[in-house]
C-alpha cells in the first residue's frame, strides 16, 4: 500500500473532530438540515415509485426508511435515504465538494448501525461524519474542477468513497483500505442527468456502494489494492495529470466549519441560487411587460451545474438559469409546486425566450449578474457574490428550525425533533434513531 493510503487511514482513524465545540455543532445542524430536507420530499410520486421497486425487489427487511412506515436491507435503505434526501435538491452543499455530501454519508452511516448496537455512541457517530464529509472534499480538491466540468457528479463519484471511510471510522473496520478500493472501483455518476429523478438517485447510489463495499469485504471477498496507486488508482483515472490528495493540515480545520455546509430553503440548484437572488431583487423595481432582453453573467464555468437553457419541464428548471430567472420576475417567489415533471408554463417559456447567458471576467470568486434592458433601451442591474444560505451569508438559527418545521407540518414535533438531536452526542445512535423513528 502506497504511503498516500496509508497516511489517510492513520489520520482518520487517530482523528477527534468533535473536541472542537465548532465542529459538533455543524455536524448536529448538518444532521437537522438531512432530516429537514429528507421528510419534506417523503410524499413525492418519486419517493412512492421507489418504495415499490424496493418491495417488489424484497429482502430481510431491518432498516430504516426515513418518514416511511417500512422497513428495507441495509442496501435498499441507503439506497432510498440518499434519494430521498437529495431528491428536491433542497439537501446541503459543500464549495469544496461541488457536490452534497450529507444526503450520501448520513445515509450510508445510518444504514451501516443495526438496531440491537447500543454501543455506538452519538459522539463517534457524528465524529465519522465529519470526517466522511473531510475525506469527500479533500478528494474534490485532489481531482480539480474538471472532474465536475468533463461530465462526473461528485456527489456520486466522491460519495461513496467517502462515506466508506465514514462507516469503517465509525465501526473501527480493520480493513478500511480494501473497502476503499472497492467503493472506488464503484464510482459512476454523469451530471447528463441533472434535471430527472435519477440525479437525487446518485446520492442513494453512493451510499449503497459504501454498504456494499463493506459488506462485501466483511464478507470474504478481498481487495488488497491501493486505491490511490499513481498509475491507475482513483485520482490517477478520475483527476487530472499526476493529481494528488493533499493531506496536510489534517484536523487543524474541519471542512464541515471551513468553508462549511451550504444549507438550502430552496428546491432548487444552488448554483441558481446567485441566479435567484438576484432576480428576486430586480423583479420588486421591474414591470415583465417592459422588459426588452435579460442577460445572465457567470463568473467562468459558474454555469456548469445548470444545464438546460431551455428546459420543457419544471423539474428541469432546477438546473436552469433561464427558469429560475423568469419564475422570480414573474411570481417574485417560488414554491415546490413550481417544480414538478410537468409541462413548462407558457408565460414563463415566453420570458425565457428574452434571456441569454455568457461569462464575464473572473474575479477570483463566483458570482452572478443579471442585467435587464428595457424597452427603452434603460438597463437595470443586479450582482449577487454571496446568495443567502451560503456560508458567508447563512441562514440563522431560527430560519433553520422553520425550515425543519415545515417539514415536519407540526411545530410541537419539530422542537422534540431538536431536543432528541441535541442529546445525541451523549446517547447511542440506535436510541436517537429509535426516537425519531417514533416521532416522525
Amino acid at each position: 500500500m502506497m504511503s498516500g493510503t496509508l497516511e489517510l487511514i492513520t489520520l482518520i482513524n487517530q482523528s477527534q473532530p468533535l473536541t472542537d465545540p465548532k465542529v459538533k455543532a455543524a455536524a448536529l445542524a448538518g444532521v437537522m438540515d438531512y432530516f429537514s430536507s429528507s421528510l419534506q420530499a417523503k410524499d413525492e410520486i418519486q419517493v412512492q415509485q421507489l418504495l415499490n421497486w424496493i418491495e417488489q425487489e424484497g429482502g430481510h427487511n431491518h432498516f430504516w426508511l426515513i418518514g416511511q412506515n417500512q422497513k428495507a436491507t441495509t442496501r435498499q435503505a441507503a439506497l432510498f435515504n440518499g434519494f430521498q434526501a437529495h431528491l428536491l435538491d433542497y439537501d446541503d452543499v459543500h464549495a469544496e465538494v461541488r457536490g452534497h455530501p450529507s444526503a450520501v454519508i448520513l445515509s450510508a452511516l445510518f444504514s451501516s448501525i443495526a438496531q440491537e448496537q447500543t454501543d455506538i455512541s452519538g459522539e463517534r457517530f457524528l465524529s465519522a461524519y465529519v470526517i466522511g464529509i473531510e475525506v469527500m472534499a479533500r478528494l474534490a480538491l485532489a481531482v480539480g474542477s474538471e472532474h465536475y466540468v468533463k461530465g462526473w457528479h461528485n456527489t456520486s463519484t466522491l460519495g461513496g468513497i467517502a462515506a466508506t471511510a465514514a462507516i469503517c471510522y465509525l465501526h473501527q473496520y480493520d480493513f478500511m483500505s480494501q473497502a476503499l478500493a472497492v467503493a472506488a472501483t464503484q464510482a459512476s455518476g454523469l451530471r447528463l442527468l441533472f434535471g430527472t429523478s435519477i440525479k437525487p438517485l446518485h446520492a442513494g447510489m453512493a451510499a449503497q456502494n459504501a454498504i456494499q463495499a463493506v459488506e462485501w469485504v466483511k464478507a470474504g471477498l478481498s481487495a488488497e489494492c491501493d486505491f490511490l496507486d499513481p498509475k491507475s488508482g482513483f485520482l490517477a483515472v478520475y483527476g487530472k495529470d499526476k493529481a494528488k490528495l493533499n493531506l496536510s493540515h489534517w484536523g487543524e480545520s474541519w471542512k464541515i466549519v471551513s468553508p462549511g455546509l451550504w444549507f438550502k430553503t430552496y428546491p432548487y440548484c444552488s448554483a441558481a441560487s446567485y441566479v435567484a437572488d438576484a432576480a428576486l431583487v430586480l423583479a420588486s423595481t421591474i414591470d415583465v411587460s417592459d422588459i426588452r432582453s435579460i442577460d445572465i453573467i457567470f463568473s467562468p464555468q459558474g454555469d456548469e451545474a445548470l444545464i438546460y437553457t431551455k428546459p420543457e419541464l419544471e423539474e428541469q428548471g432546477r438546473f436552469s438559469a433561464e427558469y429560475i430567472t423568469a419564475l422570480f420576475l414573474l411570481n417574485k417567489q417560488v414554491s415546490f409546486a413550481d417544480f414538478k415533471p410537468v409541462k413548462v408554463r407558457s408565460d414563463v417559456a415566453d420570458l425565457m425566450k428574452k434571456i441569454h447567458r455568457r461569462n464575464g471576467v473572473s474575479t477570483g470568486r463566483r458570482f452572478v449578474c443579471i442585467e435587464v434592458t428595457k424597452q427603452n433601451g434603460q438597463v437595470i442591474s443586479y450582482q449577487v457574490n454571496q446568495p443567502k444560505g451560503s456560508p458567508e451569508n447563512p441562514y440563522t438559527q431560527q430560519e433553520m428550525f422553520a425550515k425543519l418545521e415545515q417539514a415536519l407540518n407540526d411545530k410541537h414535533k419539530a422542537e422534540q425533533f431538536y431536543h432528541i438531536l441535541q442529546q445525541l452526542p451523549d446517547n447511542s445512535v440506535s436510541h436517537f434513531v429509535q426516537q425519531v423513528a417514533e416521532l416522525i
